[in-house]
Order: structure tokens, then sequence, then C-alpha cells
């Protein structure tokens, strides 16, 4: 029976859908507010599918188009026999393009829901006012979750795998303004992951990096200098010299383990800094050497085992680490980097073990 509910509710979203075109109607703010409106929109939430069906009420709008309401939803939601019919009341805000007939909502407010519901706070609705051959007037759209609509990448410049954890990254504030709307996909360069770096330490401690200024000359015009700034006064990143940071060189791979162990000695050990590192050792019994162990610079060998200990990063493969390029094939292949999203993963991983890191 659930499973026939679902096919008409399915087949009923795609006839209505079929039904309305989009008109060129235009609208002011004495077209919503005090009207009562039906909406039907769908969309995903745990990998489920969601249609929901919305009675709900305009209760006032200004001229540029805010408005406010409240909404009974009726959601089918689920895969196969896995899916059910609930329903629940909420106060809403949103927005309306007078000019295009486009709105944006989201949830302000829960008033009501079964006890057997989680209502996230932070859902929402887009879409277009459409009408159909009698006059009805409808808002149509889709259901998101406002945290991943509004990620600070795009889908089709981030690989499908790591969709869910950048998504996860975001929410944790794991992902730098000098990254948003970056192909996630290409090979991070020191002065990003050092914002990365920076981020992580911030959301570990919840409170923001202090910032000094840096001795390096070729970070001046880079868009990360702040945070590089911050990084060298955590003693999290150091330059290739005294005055050369290397900021759109790719990080390494044992560099970016260097960088993500520092942080977690500065989140462990507020007293830590790189010229007391030694009285700070963290525990990397039990770990097997990689094949090419010969090949990870000594300074990066106690971060490379502590971060595959802790299973923050691994091998290449099973045997191999590739900490950095050894020839001039590996470096042209990007054999020893990591991708943006990469990147911020492992800085992920470690957030979501900080209650293990203390």
């Amino acid at each position: 029976m659930k499973r026939k509910k679902l096919l008409c509710a399915l087949l009923a979203a795609a006839l209505v859908c079929s039904l309305l075109p989009i008109t060129a109607l235009a609208y002011d703010p004495g077209d919503f507010a005090n009207t009562s409106w039906f909406g039907q929109f769908t969309g995903t939430h745990n990998n489920d599918l969601i249609n929901r069906y919305i009675d709900f009420t305009i209760n006032s709008c200004d001229q540029q188009g805010n408005f406010t309401g409240s909404a009974k939803i009726t959601s089918v939601e689920g895969q196969g026999a896995n899916f059910d019919s609930i329903w629940y009341t909420y106060d809403f805000v949103g927005k309306i393009d007078f000019s295009t007939n486009a709105f944006s909502m989201w949830l302000d407010q829960v008033t009501g829901h079964p006890s057997n519901i989680t209502v996230l706070q932070e859902q929402g609705y887009e879409g277009v006012i459409q009408q159909s051959a009698n006059g009805e007037l409808r808002m149509v759209g889709t259901y998101y979750d406002s945290r991943v609509k509004d990620l600070p990448f795009s889908a089709s410049r981030t690989s499908a795998w790591a969709r869910e954890s950048m998504t996860e990254a975001n929410i944790a504030g794991l992902i730098p303004d000098t990254l948003k709307d970056a192909d996630m996909t290409r090979p991070i360069t020191r002065a990003e992951f050092t914002a990365v770096a920076v981020k992580l330490y911030e959301s570990l401690t919840g409170a923001p990096a202090p910032s000094a200024s840096a001795p390096f000359a070729d970070i001046a015009a880079n868009p990360n200098k702040g945070d590089i700034e911050k990084a060298f006064s955590l003693n999290i990143a150091v330059g290739l010299s005294a005055t050369e940071f290397a900021p759109d060189d790719a990080i390494n791979r044992e560099q970016l383990a260097t960088m993500l162990c520092r942080v977690v000695k500065k989140y462990r050990f507020a007293d830590w800094n790189l010229a007391s590192d030694s009285q700070y050792v963290l525990d990397t019994s039990d770990v097997a050497l990689f094949a090419d162990d010969a090949d990870i610079s000594a300074f990066a060998k106690p971060s490379v085992y502590y971060m595959a200990k802790m299973g923050i990063i691994q091998g290449v493969t099973d045997v191999l680490f590739a900490p950095k390029n050894i020839t001039s094939e590996q470096e042209a292949q990007g054999y020893a980097t990591a991708t943006r999203e990469q990147a911020i993963i492992l800085a992920l991983r470690i957030y979501q073990q900080a209650d293990q890191l203390k």
C-alpha cells in the first residue's frame, strides 16, 4: 500500500508540473500579503526522495519582496518500501523577486511535528510561481537543507565521492573563504592549505587564531596572507626559508601531515611551539613503516606516522606513503600532492576526532 501511495504521489507531482507552464506575471507586495498558496516541492534528505505538498499562508510582504508566513507540510519520503507520509507545521520567512517570479523561503520555527520526526532547523524551499491554464497559482520548486544549499563549492567542481564529507567540512567551518567556488579537484597550494589549517585550529578551539606579521616577502599579494600570518604566529606553518613561503607551490604530503600534526599539538598543548617541539611526543607506536620510509624527511616522520596511526592520512598504496616528489616524472604527475577536497577532508577527520586528541 505504501509503495502504491508513493507511486501515486510521484505521478501526481509529474502531472502537476507538466500542467504548470511558467508565465511572466508581474507581482507586487499586495499580491502576497494575507494570501493562501499551495506549494509542491521535491528533493532529497539522507539520500531519500522527498515530495512535499504545502498549504501555507503569507502574512506579510514588503516592497523588497521579503515575506513571512506559516505552513502545514505533508511530506512523502523514503525509498522503496521504506517510506512514510508525515506532516508538521512551521513559520517561515522568504523572499520573492517580483521581476522573475523566483522565490526562496526557509524554516524559521517548527510549531509542531510527529514525535518520531526530527526536523532540521535549516530547511528551505526555492522555486518559481507558476500559473495553470485555469489561472490557479502555485509555488513549485525544490526542497533543500540550507547548510547544503549554501555550500561554498560547486557540485560540478567537486568529486562525487567527496561531496558528503565536504558538506560536513563546510558545516564545521573548515573551508576558507578563499576556496569558495574553487575547483576542489585541483591540487591545493601551501597558502590554501595553511588557511585550512587555521580554520581547523579555530574550529577545534572555538576561538579566533592570533595574528602577527610574518617575514615572508612573497605573500604580500596572496589572498591567504592573513591566514599565513596567523599560522606563522601559532608556529603551525613555516617558510621554505626565513623570507620565502612559496605560497603558490603545491603542498606535498609530508608537509601536509606535518602542518596537521602541529595543529593537533597546539590544540592539545597550549604551550607548544616549534622551539619546544621535542618535549611533546605523540604516540606512533605499533605503526608499520612505509616501504618508502627512507624518502620521508626526518622532520616529517613523527607527523606522518602519527597521522597514519590516527587514521587521518594513509599511504597512496598499502605500503607507500609518497611523501614528496622524488623524480621529475612524479612531479609532473602530481604524485605526492593532495587535491583541495582531499586536504579539507583530512582536516575534517581531525575535527571529528577532537575528543580523542585531548
